[in-house]
């Protein structure tokens, strides 16, 4: 009788050696990663950061520099979804997908909102003008209620009477 244990077979590369035992051989660790790797979907999450307030910026400010808020939100948009795409394909941390989404929705929404206003460019030009001469909260709620008007009645087949 032997008491040699069996030989077991020895893995091929060096990185299955680091995953815990219940790990998937498929799924990559962030520590599977080169450093370019993580430098440069840093610096694109960074510059998706810089549309998402630029875009913010752009809602706050006056009328014809809304449209700043417009292409800084698509832009992220675009931006969120390559970055979604890629984080996905090359199984990237979940750091940088939960960053590519929220950059999708945060831009999303300012992008969709900047849109609006500017359909509607003449009623946000006068809503615009009514808010900055409004004193009380009756002539700010005024302004909102005319602005809701104006904007119901650009749309064909909609009456802004109430």
């Amino acid at each position: 009788m032997s008491v040699t244990p069996p030989q077991q077979e020895q893995p091929r590369n060096s990185s299955e050696n680091s995953r815990p035992e219940g790990e998937k051989p498929g799924r990559r660790r962030a520590v599977d990663l080169d450093q370019e790797t993580f430098r440069r979907y840093a610096r694109f999450t960074g510059w998706l950061v810089v549309a998402l307030i630029v875009a913010y910026i752009g809602l706050q400010a006056p009328l014809p520099y809304r449209l700043l808020a417009v292409a800084a939100g698509f832009v992220g948009l675009i931006g969120g979804v390559v970055l979604l795409v890629q984080a996905i394909r090359r199984r990237l941390p979940a750091l940088i997908l939960v960053s590519a989404l929220a950059a999708i929705v945060c831009c999303g929404m300012f992008a969709a909102t900047a849109s609006a206003q500017v359909v509607f460019w003449g009623a946000t030009a006068e809503f615009d003008q009514c808010r900055a001469n409004a004193l009380t909260e009756r002539s700010m709620t005024q302004c909102y209620l005319d602005y809701e008007d104006q904007m119901l009645t650009t749309i064909p087949g909609m009456s802004g009477s109430r």
